[in-house]
C-alpha cells in the first residue's frame, strides 16, 4: 500500500488529506484541517508544524506533497503562504519523510485535465477518479487530497527520473 499525505498550506486553514492506495487500486481517504488560532504568525506556524509532525507520526506516509503558493498579486500574501507551506516542509524533512511540490496549475491539470480548472471542478474530478459518488471533504481538505492525488500519478514519472540521475551517477 502506498500513503501519500498531501498538505494545502495556508495560516488559516491548512487542508490535509492522507491518500492510501493499495495494490488492487482501491483508495482509503482521510482529511482535515488545521486551524491555528488568530496569533503571532510564529505560534500559527507552530500550530501547523505539531500537527503535521503528528500526521506523519501517526500515518506514517511514504511521502509528503504540498502545493506550491502560486504567484500572488500580493507579495505579502505569497510569503506568508510560502512560511505555512515551509512549516510542513520541516515536519516531514524531521520526519525523513521525502516531500514533493506541486503548484496549483500542475494539480488542476492532474485531477480534471484543466488547469485552470475551479475548486468545486476539482473536488468532482477527484470523487471521479477515486470512485466515489461525492467527496464531503471541506475545500481545504479536498484540495490537498488533490494534492496527493496529483503527486500518486506523478510518482512513476518522477521514480524514473530518479532511476536514470542515479545510473548516470555511477
Amino acid at each position: 500500500m502506498t500513503r501519500i499525505l498531501g498538505i494545502d498550506p495556508g495560516l488559516n486553514a491548512t487542508g490535509w488529506g492522507l491518500l492510501e492506495i493499495t495494490p488492487d487500486g482501491a483508495a482509503n481517504l482521510r482529511w482535515g484541517t488545521i486551524r491555528p488560532s488568530d496569533g503571532p504568525l510564529a505560534e500559527r506556524l507552530h500550530v501547523i508544524n505539531d500537527a503535521v509532525s503528528d500526521l506523519l507520526k501517526r500515518h506514517r506516509p511514504d511521502a509528503l506533497a504540498v502545493e506550491r503558493p502560486f504567484n500572488h498579486k500580493n507579495v505579502k500574501t505569497a510569503v506568508m503562504l510560502g512560511q505555512a507551506q515551509a512549516a510542513a516542509i520541516i515536519a516531514a524533512a524531521a520526519a525523513h519523510t521525502p516531500v514533493h511540490e506541486y503548484p496549483p496549475r500542475q494539480v488542476k491539470e492532474a485531477v480534471t485535465g484543466l488547469g485552470s480548472a475551479d475548486k468545486a471542478a476539482v473536488k468532482q474530478a477527484l470523487a471521479a477518479r477515486l470512485g466515489l459518488t461525492k467527496l464531503d471533504a471541506p475545500a481545504d481538505a479536498a484540495d490537498a487530497l488533490a494534492v496527493a492525488f496529483c503527486h500518486h500519478l506523478m510518482s512513476p514519472a518522477i521514480e524514473a527520473v530518479e532511476a536514470v540521475e542515479a545510473l548516470e551517477t555511477r
